[in-house]
């Protein structure tokens, strides 16, 4: 059921026990808005608890409040807690920590592929962030936002929208980041931190360049991460679809990681294309440029079929 500004804050306000989370192999955008909305909520006196089934990248770690995210088998809730899913658009998204949803559920989310299953929703696929609809809601319900929300909800809105450069970034948004500047927001500091990289990995990028596919005259870039590659750069691999993306002459940029035997998961973004419809043939989505998905196959297979549907998208 869809909810209003107002309907959310008294759902939030009536509830003591609130159970935060998010997607899968969470972005900056999940991480900003998760610690953000904590923050706000403990001020409020309830009892908050940040579940998420993953690692947390290094390069988050310096946001104030990631220290207080937890595996969800550590979680015992029960039908007296509401779930509050974040930047998903699906509770399967949040992997394991859909086994620790009890009582009602709200979503707050800005995918156009949001599956609509929540009992109470609040989706703006007008926005570029999570972090952009938190800001905005802050600022309805009247909510001065501390320095450290402030940081948090810049990371999310900038990083999803890729520092401003991609199609998503609207007048709104800009105005959303200008105002948490004014709150406190540190974006050299958020810059530096997502920048700075260790000598380790510094030279996984050179490995990783190697590993970059052309297709279809160019107009398809990929990397794909097997067992091999992954000894390199580790699990976390969300920042290197870039890479492929600015390959010049290229429409669609995928990544592909090896999972698991029959599990493959993907990244898409697209200068021209919807790739949010190539998602959603896997089973996956999310925006027209930017979308991901799962796909049940071995890591070759999986790859042969992705750019299938990719070149039927050209």
């Amino acid at each position: 059921m869809e909810i209003s500004s107002e309907e959310i804050k008294s759902l939030l306000e009536h509830y003591d026990n609130i159970m935060l989370t998010a997607h899968v192999n969470p972005d900056g955008d999940a991480i900003g808005s998760l610690v953000a909305l904590r923050e706000w909520l403990a001020l409020l006196g309830k009892k908050v608890i940040i579940a998420i089934d993953d690692t947390i990248e290094d390069k988050f770690l310096f946001l104030q409040g990631v220290d207080q995210i937890v595996r969800p088998e550590t979680v015992v809730t029960d039908d007296s807690w509401l779930t509050v899913i974040l930047d998903a658009t699906a509770a399967e998204r949040t992997g394991s920590a859909v086994q620790c949803i009890k009582g009602k559920v709200l979503n707050i989310d800005h995918h156009i592929s949001n599956e609509h299953f929540a009992d109470y929703e609040y989706i703006r696929a007008d926005f570029a962030a999570t972090g952009e609809i938190l800001t905005d809601l802050f600022q309805r319900w009247d909510i001065l936002i501390t320095s450290s929300m402030a940081n948090a909800l810049y990371l999310a809105i900038a990083t999803d929208c890729g520092f401003f450069k991609f199609s998503n970034t609207t007048g709104h948004t800009l105005r959303m980041a200008a105002d948490l500047l004014d709150a406190g927001a540190k974006p050299n500091h958020i810059s530096e931190q997502l920048e700075e990289r260790s000598l380790v990995k510094l030279r996984a990028i050179s490995e990783v360049l190697k590993h970059i596919e052309l297709f279809a005259n160019n107009r398809i870039s990929g990397i794909t991460f097997d067992t091999e590659l992954l000894k390199f750069t580790g699990e976390h691999t969300g920042g290197y679809i870039d890479y492929a993306r600015s390959v010049k002459g290229s429409e669609v940029a995928f990544t592909i990681k090896y999972i698991k035997d029959k599990e493959s998961r993907v990244s898409l973004r697209s200068k021209s294309v919807d790739v949010n419809s190539i998602a959603a043939v896997f089973g996956g989505g999310g925006h027209i440029r930017a979308a991901g998905c799962t796909i049940n196959m071995n890591l070759l297979d999986a790859k042969k079929h992705l750019v299938k549907e990719i070149l039927k998208a050209l």
